[in-house]
């Protein structure tokens, strides 16, 4: 029973903490140690320059250009490098707790994201995952004429299985592209034919398919 109220104070507080923020306020805490590209001074510097609607670009570690391209009170979306993207949102529970979803696509050169959750103290959530879906679940019906054909092209889907997810900016709806770009030509023809997003969204207690 103690242990449970203990758990209740720490997730009310980490509710509190982010409900008096906002999601550059997040960004900027964010430590080294989770996206060691930026400094905290750059995360400082992109968020002042977008504020005054100068371009919020600066030097990342590597030396190349980092851009902050969109900032919300409750979404942003960030490209460090060339070749990968970064966004970040804040999700509400049916317990008003708030927590911070992190979202990384990198393209070498098929774009694939590593979705997390954290709570305010930017300490992982690992209760909390998003939904991975099926590999028939990117496709629409399949015509018994290419039926044979998809699982073949399905089989080697299966053998690579990357996944593009992105979220809305204006709502808690996480979309899934699957990446067939690295299919041999026949099998990407076929795939792309029928190739479909999936969506699910955040009710604020569990992640519902749409």
């Amino acid at each position: 029973m103690r242990r449970s109220i203990i758990l209740l104070f720490i997730l009310l507080s980490s509710s509190f903490t982010l409900h008096s923020q906002g999601i550059s306020d997040v960004f900027t805490s964010m430590p080294d140690s989770i996206f060691p590209l930026l400094t905290s001074k750059n995360r400082h510097d992109m968020v002042d320059f977008y504020k005054n609607k100068m371009e919020a670009k600066v030097r990342n570690r590597l030396g190349d250009y980092a851009l902050l391209d969109t900032l919300t009170e409750d979404y942003l979306k960030l490209i460090p490098s060339k070749s990968s993207t970064i966004e970040m949102k804040l999700m509400e529970t049916d317990d008003s707790v708030t927590v911070v979803c992190l979202i990384q696509t990198v393209k070498a050169p098929v774009p694939d994201s590593s979705v997390k959750f954290y709570d305010s103290e930017w300490r992982r959530l690992h209760w909390l995952e998003l939904p991975i879906a099926e590999t028939v679940d990117f496709f629409n019906e399949i015509p018994d004429s290419v039926a044979e054909e998809m699982k073949f092209v399905q089989k080697s889907i299966d053998d690579l299985r990357l996944i593009a997810v992105s979220v809305s900016p204006d709502e808690p709806v996480f979309t899934m592209q699957l990446a067939v770009d690295e299919l041999a030509k026949d099998e990407k023809k076929i795939a792309e034919r029928h190739l479909v997003s999936v969506r699910y969204r955040w009710t604020g207690r569990d992640f519902v398919k749409e």
